[in-house]
């Protein structure tokens, strides 16, 4: 039987008293690299509003030059379980914020949670909808396992042609190297995920070699990133204890046919009520006639636009291209925006906007893709009408 690093490691230090660890995260600059620090407090905190406030230094912009470089303060937003230290220990994710009232250039969840509120009430113009949205959001994130170079572990070009294999969902493929502890890592995450409270959808293994996908949501609003975030802290701490090393880069190998994807779920209260098609079918217009740019700059914040590396990767058939908009109700390929085929029948759900990358920042994307399919804000020239948002408050 294979003993894993994971079951060598030193066991449970009992500890009886009434003292709590909360493990601090939080995302730093890039938008999707995650980071922590550890403290004890006095008794166990019943709400996040009872986590106190901590400082920390942070690059106050994307580009982490040093003059951006602050004293900023950590702001709990959401707290959940720890599966590590195990209950009645928590992790508290926490937000940027320059001063008390002043969010940080990089706090994206402050900006999001101002479009979200702004669905219930749009303060320029007066329009409150007769039926609130209540927006859904879900993500397929994408990641894979690598070794220290950042290559998939399983990755053998000389043997398999990954332009053609398919190993999706696949158990006991030729192509199994490594694949059990992989594997077991995935596996492990889902359960501490659950533990914790994170509201995870499930797992699978993903078609390219050591790539995995976990699903998060659906969660309404700010929570989507809260609970993305937290799920992307979980898997890098458990991939510590493998001894592995996990990456959420969309394009691990230059010039492969690798890539990874964030796909972003999004859906209204009219849109999943019967006779919701109607309104899908209305956002992925919008969607169709926006600014891509615009829109993908929100999908991927990040300084180096890996994700438009990835969009012009023409060796995959799976993923969306650059600039080139396509819907297809039943085929993924190539799509950039899907209607899954159960939507079709139910003829109500959601929309599945393919073109984020697995660095997708949660808020900002969240937020983009309400501005773009209810408020219009990337419309192209010529297309101003779409911006009446009456059109939600008509009947199926």
């Amino acid at each position: 039987m294979t003993t894993h690093k994971y079951d060598l490691m030193i066991p449970e230090i009992p500890y009886r008293g009434n003292r709590v660890v909360l493990e601090y995260v939080f995302v730093n600059h890039t938008g999707f690299e995650l980071c922590s620090k550890t403290r004890v407090v006095e008794k166990e905190p019943k709400s996040v509003e009872e986590c106190p406030l901590w400082d920390n230094y942070m690059w106050n912009d994307v580009r982490g030059r040093l003059e951006d470089l602050k004293d900023m303060i950590l702001k709990p937003v959401a707290m959940f379980e720890n599966p590590f230290y195990k209950s009645p220990h928590k992790l508290v994710l926490c937000d940027f914020w320059i001063s008390k009232d002043q969010p940080a250039g990089i706090n994206t969840r402050y900006t999001c949670q101002k479009t979200m509120e702004k669905l219930d009430y749009d303060q320029a113009t007066g329009y409150r909808p007769k039926q609130p949205f209540e927006p859904w959001f879900g993500i397929e994130q994408e990641y894979f396992v690598t070794t220290d170079d950042g290559i998939p572990v399983s990755y053998e070009p000389k043997k398999f042609d990954y332009e053609s294999l398919v190993l999706v969902t696949k158990i006991g493929h030729q192509h199994a190297k490594n694949v059990g502890i992989e594997r077991e890592l995935s596996n492990r995450h889902l359960m501490a995920c659950l533990y914790a409270g994170v509201n995870i959808g499930g797992n699978i293994r993903e078609n390219d070699a050591s790539q995995w996908e976990y699903q998060i949501g659906p969660c309404s609003g700010v929570s989507i990133g809260d609970h993305l975030n937290m799920s992307r802290y979980i898997l890098h701490r458990l991939a510590e204890m493998f001894g592995l090393k996990v990456t959420l880069h969309p394009v691990p190998v230059h010039g492969s046919p690798f890539t990874s994807s964030g796909h972003l779920n999004f859906s209204t209260s009219q849109m999943r009520a019967k006779g919701g098609i109607k309104f899908i079918r209305h956002a992925i217009d919008m969607l169709s006639k926006s600014d891509e740019d615009a829109l993908l700059k929100m999908y991927d914040p990040t300084l180096t636009q890996e994700n438009k590396e990835r969009l012009t990767n023409t060796s995959s058939p799976w993923h969306p291209q650059l600039h080139k908009f396509t819907c297809d109700a039943t085929n993924k390929a190539k799509s950039s925006v899907r209607i899954p085929p159960l939507v079709i029948v139910n003829e109500c759900g959601y929309l599945e906007d393919r073109r984020p990358s697995s660095t997708i920042d949660p808020y900002a994307a969240s937020e983009g893709i309400v501005k773009a399919c209810i408020f219009g804000d990337f419309l192209n020239p010529g297309f101003e009408s779409l911006k009446d948002v009456s059109f939600w408050d008509s009947n199926p």
